[in-house]
């Protein structure tokens, strides 16, 4: 029965991965993944990110998806009305029984407009990569079974091909942010915000892994918005955030909230202590999972954990274990103190 139902995740995760995209409980880690428009607005010049997701071990062949970012802004500071925004994306998701794999590279372009001191616009444009791929040698079939026990070195007597396929994709997006820095050196009472939309899959790709045009990718649309609040006189701050993903049928809400402690602050005058700060917190897909998660940070390097607790019927399956997630994330320069008392001074990463 174990055999069975694994058969059974596997054929039934292939389809929900041809239908959907990836996602990452951490999204915010990995903002192209969400929006283009995004690309190069940080505390910083360059911006790198890698991530790596397992899921659903428990159950069998696990879902695996590695990731790299690479992100920065042109003439930042330079020109007096914005500045333009680029970004690299790579990633390889590989799923269930039979390694139906995804592997993706995208290219970003976001245009950033400052609508006023405290507030900016960009439009982000997204052109993608894709190549599908599916290992049939990891199914069973019927015929593999000679009475007595299954024999993998027998033939199957299946005559279907798989074959990879290649795509381009592009999607497009928008993205407002405002910020405030503090009022003092000492208050810590900044405030950021960012909110944003994006429609991902524009001319909706062809993914055949086998005869015949079986599958086109859904087009998504993606709303999103999140803030840094800083309590005033304090080392705390707030970090709520929300995201909605409609694809298809398919509909993915999730909210998440972190507690930022600063466990130490930048040295005012002589630079030789970094700043460092934690966050602590989770994150919840209704009616799917939540993750419980915690970040560190210290100068340009950050890195952060999340482990998902499943709480939908899989848990049946799952006995409520999703899976891991981490991202080790870089920026140069030191984001602390990257534009203090400037447009860049909101404590985005």
């Amino acid at each position: 029965m174990k055999k069975v139902f694994t058969t059974l995740l596997g054929i039934i995760g292939v389809t929900s991965i041809m239908a959907q995209d990836i996602h990452f409980t951490m999204y915010d880690a990995m903002p192209i993944t969400t929006n283009p428009a995004t690309a190069g607005i940080f505390n910083g010049d360059v911006r790198g990110v890698i991530n790596y997701r397992n899921q659903w071990a428990s159950v069998g062949s696990p879902y695996k998806t590695y990731s790299l970012m690479i992100d920065g802004g042109l003439f930042k500071n330079k020109w007096k009305n914005g500045y333009i925004g680029t970004g690299l994306n790579v990633y390889r998701d590989v799923a269930g029984a039979t390694n139906f794999g995804t592997t993706k590279i995208s290219l970003a372009l976001s245009s950033v407009v400052y609508l006023s001191e405290k507030s900016s616009g960009a439009v982000g444009l997204l052109g993608s990569w894709a190549q599908n791929s599916i290992n049939p040698n990891g199914l069973e079939w019927d015929s593999q079974f000679n009475g007595q026990f299954f024999d993998a070195a027998a033939g199957s007597n299946e005559t279907i091909t798989f074959e990879s396929n290649n795509y381009f994709d592009f999607s497009a997006g928008v993205l407002w942010t405002h910020g405030t820095g503090a009022k003092t050196l000492s208050s810590h009472d900044e405030f950021a915000m960012k909110a944003g939309a994006a429609f991902y899959h524009v001319t909706r790709p062809s993914r055949e892994v086998e005869f015949g045009d079986l599958d086109k990718l859904y087009s998504k649309l993606a709303f999103h918005v999140e803030s840094h609040i800083g309590l005033a006189n304090t080392k705390l701050a707030l970090r709520p955030k929300f995201i909605a993903y409609l694809q298809g049928p398919a509909r993915q809400f999730s909210g998440g909230m972190l507690f930022r402690y600063m466990l130490r602050e930048e040295s005012k005058y002589t630079g030789i202590f970094k700043e460092m700060a934690i966050s602590f917190g989770g994150y919840y897909r209704f009616g799917d999972a939540f993750a419980p998660s915690v970040e560190f940070e210290i100068a340009s390097f950050a890195i952060g954990f999340a482990y998902d607790m499943n709480v939908s019927d899989l848990t049946a399956a799952t006995s409520g274990n999703g899976g891991p997630e981490i991202f080790l994330r870089m920026i140069n320069p030191n984001p602390f103190t990257y534009g203090k008392g400037t447009r860049s001074s909101a404590r985005f990463r």
